[in-house]
Parts: structure tokens; C-alpha cells; sequence
């Protein structure tokens, strides 16, 4: 019985070494973070690598948010939201918050939210739809 329980430890053991390639690791892509503004509400990012066209209007892009606390009793906050945005009504829907997917989201207007604004402008003029 121990004889059968080491070899398949050890089987499973080459099988997992071989196995481990760090090509998978890059199966999910790199991200290429680029800073567009900060303002007393906060930091936004946008991942360049992640703008993708969905069709003649609209894009998808990776974005993260740094929340500046606003006192000493807030704690910072870092959210990643996945974006899709109707670059010819500037207009977006937030399809995933923090790896959690956001179905019944709807298009908004960003409110002059300046942090908003940046992602929708950099977004739109870096794709050709």
C-alpha cells in the first residue's frame, strides 16, 4: 500500500513539473498601465493592451481605480472595472467590477466626472472603429 501511495505521489509530483509552464502565465496577456489623471478623488489607469473593438461603435477596456480616502477614517480603495464604452455617444457601462461580472448594468454618462471623461477619451482615440 505504500509502495502504490509513493508512486503516485511521485507521478503526480513529474506530472505537475511538466506541466508547469510559465507559458500559461501569459495566456491572460501582460497589462500595460498607463497613469491618466489624478485629482483629490483619485488615481485612474487604463490598461492600453485591453482596448478592444466590440463592433462600429463600441469598445472594451480594462481600467483601475485608486480611491483617495477622504478622511483619516477611510481606507484607500483599489478597484479594477472592465468598461464597455459607446465611443460615438460617450457613453459607458461598467461590465465587471473587481473580477465580479455586472449584468444588469446600464449605459450611463459619466456626469462630468473628469476621472471618467480621460478613460472614455484616451479609449476612443486609441482604437479605429
Amino acid at each position: 500500500m505504500k509502495f502504490i501511495f509513493k508512486f503516485f505521489s511521485l507521478f503526480f509530483t513529474f506530472v505537475i513539473l511538466i506541466l508547469n509552464n510559465s507559458d500559461f502565465a501569459f495566456g491572460i496577456g501582460n497589462v500595460d498601465w498607463l497613469l491618466l489623471k489624478e485629482n483629490n478623488d483619485g488615481k485612474e489607469w487604463i490598461d492600453m493592451g485591453s482596448i478592444k473593438a466590440i463592433n462600429d461603435k463600441e469598445i472594451s477596456v480594462l481600467t483601475k481605480f485608486f480611491k483617495n480616502p477622504k478622511d483619516s477614517n477611510d481606507k484607500e480603495e483599489l478597484s479594477l472595472y472592465v468598461m464597455r464604452i459607446n465611443c460615438t455617444e460617450k457613453k459607458f457601462k461598467d461590465t465587471s467590477i473587481n473580477g465580479i461580472p455586472q449584468f444588469n448594468s446600464k449605459w450611463q454618462t459619466s456626469n462630468n466626472d473628469d476621472l471618467i471623461n480621460v478613460v472614455i477619451e484616451k479609449a476612443c482615440s486609441e482604437v479605429k472603429i
